[in-house]
């Protein structure tokens, strides 16, 4: 944990959003969400990176303070507030984070830019974080455990031998197939050791809202092609102090609202109507985007 007056922020789930900050005084900590319409998938990233990753921890503490003594000059009680500074330095590591995510992915033509950054590229980008770090934390808490302190469920192996962020491989799915429990099972064995897994979520092109007449018939003749939308993940729950949602169920970090609830994977879903918000509101799981490693 950082020493006691430094900027390096924590990350928790409080009231039901993913926050970040100092959580010393009011104002000083922000909920995590998406800068732009196409950065869902660096917010994602971003938040991985803070949960698991201490040197993305570290590296947002330095720009608060850099940010704090420019704004300032040095005065530690004058000036904007840090929840504005966090959420300014936050929208610009999104950004930052999706240049390089964009860059590794450009040569797919076929992908437009509108949908955001390519599956292929946000998963190289999470193997280059620092996974092997990943430790449980006490409920409410971003920052190891100290001696006595409640710690929400039982610790996760070991997520990496140390220094070895692991490959995150993209595993294309259908979430209402014969496999998808199988799946879901896996992607929770990975959440059981403290490794963050992403889902790539998506709906029609036209969803069926029930509309009359040609405007749901229109809805209904584009219902068979399924476009990716959105970015979610999953949060390993020993990592945000929660207990084991339950067989089919994982905590979903949604960067549109900065929202994390839980979610029954296994419920059935009309692939044709709105999905759950923690979807960010589209009714199919596309892809899961999680470690290559073998069980």
């Amino acid at each position: 944990m950082a020493p006691v007056g430094t900027t390096e922020p924590q990350i928790r789930v409080a009231n039901s959003r993913l926050r970040v900050g100092r959580f010393s005084q009011a104002g000083d900590a922000v909920t995590l969400t998406q800068a732009d319409a196409t950065t869902c998938g660096a917010a994602c990233l971003l938040a991985a990176r803070l949960l698991i990753d201490g040197q993305e921890r570290r590296r947002l503490g330095r720009v608060l303070e850099a940010g704090r003594a420019l704004e300032t000059g040095g005065a530690p009680d004058a000036g904007p507030g840090t929840g504005a500074l966090l959420a300014e330095a936050l929208n610009l590591r999104q950004k930052t984070l999706q240049r390089t995510i964009n860059s590794a992915g450009l040569w797919l033509a076929s992908w437009p830019r509108a949908l955001g950054s390519t599956p292929w590229a946000v998963a190289r980008a999470m193997s280059m974080t620092g996974a092997a770090s990943a430790k449980p934390l006490p409920a409410g808490s971003a920052a190891p455990a100290g001696p006595g302190a409640p710690d929400a469920s039982p610790a996760p192996a070991s997520p990496g031998r140390p220094g070895q962020p692991m490959r995150y491989e993209v595993r294309w799915v259908r979430d209402h197939g014969p496999h998808w429990p199988a799946q879901v099972e896996k992607m929770r064995r990975h959440l059981a050791r403290g490794r963050p897994v992403l889902l790539l979520t998506g709906g029609p092109l036209g969803l069926d809202r029930g509309a009359p007449g040609l405007a749901g018939l229109s809805a209904r003749m584009c219902g068979s092609l399924v476009v990716p939308r959105h970015y979610v993940l999953a949060l390993p729950w020993a990592l945000i102090g929660q207990r084991d949602p339950g067989p089919g169920a994982a905590h979903l970090y949604e960067p549109g609202s900065g929202s994390v609830r839980a979610l029954d994977l296994l419920a059935a879903r009309d692939p044709r109507s709105p999905g759950p918000r923690q979807l960010g509101g589209w009714p199919r799981i596309l892809a899961l985007l999680n470690p290559a490693d073998p069980d």
